[in-house]
């Protein structure tokens, strides 16, 4: 019997990281003017996504609420999430984000990141 125990939805790695805008919304709740940040997108899941940008903003010590505008296939989507964990790379920071998707929305990334895949545009891990 073929049992399926994986606690974590699958991660989808780009091949290429995509390029799109990021844009800081609320840092410890209060809201910053939307200024487009330009950040590289590596992985991404249902929940969650691994990116890079070139700021350093310590998620440990604040709460930063993020949106960004992807086109990673043929129609764009525009996701919010937080900033939960992050290093140094280089000259580059990289993050982990939570996404959080409106109950409306749900179908519509697993979706998208099946088409990529069949497309051979991304890897599942």
């Amino acid at each position: 019997m073929n049992s399926n125990r994986r606690t974590e939805p699958f991660r989808y790695t780009l091949k290429e990281p995509a390029t799109f805008d990021l844009h800081i919304l609320a840092i410890n709740g209060i809201p910053v003017p939307r200024k487009p940040v330009s950040a590289q997108l590596y992985d991404i899941s249902r929940s969650g996504c691994r990116l890079a940008i070139p700021l350093n903003i310590n998620p440990d010590a604040n709460l930063v609420r993020i949106g960004m505008d992807m086109a990673l296939s043929s129609e764009s989507m525009y996701l919010e999430g937080t900033l939960k964990w992050y290093r140094e790379e280089s000259d580059t920071f990289h993050y982990g984000i939570q996404l959080d998707i409106p109950e409306a929305d749900k179908d519509r990334l697993p979706k998208m990141l099946r088409t990529l895949a069949g497309e051979g545009k991304i890897l599942v891990r």
